[in-house]
């Protein structure tokens, strides 16, 4: 309801404006319409649109609104701003202050978070970015290095170590020549390794002395 002026005339007694009661009546209106907003009012509360965050507003105390203060915080001066424009009607907030501040536990990168950091590997370590996952991914697989070594000693835990080339300059084929020598196959009418070994692979030992002056039984073979 709108507040309904009193028509007063245009001067006075011109007989134009409200008789004294139907300004009266209009009196009582809006004496009514105000106090209807007043009930209103001291019944209002504030609401902080949006989710998450902080809400602005705190509470109503009779008639007043109360908001909470936007202040630097104590705890980390210097890390970002506030600033009120020139017409006093907005609040300007500034990060230019804030920093990066990383260590590894002995050194420390104190910088501008408008600068860049950036993080390298060492090695074959390497490092990549995905500004759509917005994940930072560090890859010290040993395939990655171009000279690995070793400064402790390499437990295999009882596994295997396959496709070996080399070791320790002797290759992959003169090792398996050295564990895999092949005697052939034996029979049943040798005696001992020595007489299969002497009458069956071409190999040169020497002169064998008398059985007699032998120290060594190889054992016989079936």
């Amino acid at each position: 309801m709108a507040i309904t002026p009193i028509n007063v005339g245009i001067i006075a007694n011109d007989g134009t404006g409200d008789d004294l009661r139907e300004a009266f009546v209009k009196v009582n209106n809006n004496i009514d319409d105000l106090d209807t907003r007043f009930q209103t009012l001291t019944s209002t509360t504030g609401t902080n649109v949006g989710s998450g965050g902080f809400g602005i507003f705190k509470e109503k105390v009779a008639s007043d609104f109360q908001f909470r203060t936007l202040a630097i915080d104590p705890l980390s001066p210097g890390t970002i701003t506030l600033r009120v424009s020139n017409d006093n009607n907005s609040l300007y907030v500034a990060s230019t202050q804030a920093s990066w501040r990383i260590t590894d536990g002995t050194n420390s990168i104190v910088t501008s978070v408008e600068n860049f950091l950036t993080v390298s590997g060492t090695s074959g370590a390497t490092v990549s970015v995905n500004n759509g996952t917005r994940t930072l991914t560090v890859d010290s697989s040993i395939i990655n290095e171009t000279a690995p070594t070793l400064n402790a000693t390499l437990d295999a835990n009882n596994n295997r170590i396959n496709n070996v080339s080399h070791l320790n300059g002797i290759t992959a084929a003169e090792l398996a020549g050295i564990f895999a020598f092949d005697f052939g196959s034996t029979g049943n009418d040798r005696t001992s390794i020595i007489d299969w070994i002497a009458n069956s692979q071409d190999i040169e030992f020497g002169t064998f002395l008398s059985p007699a002056t032998q120290d060594a039984d190889l054992g016989g073979l079936s």
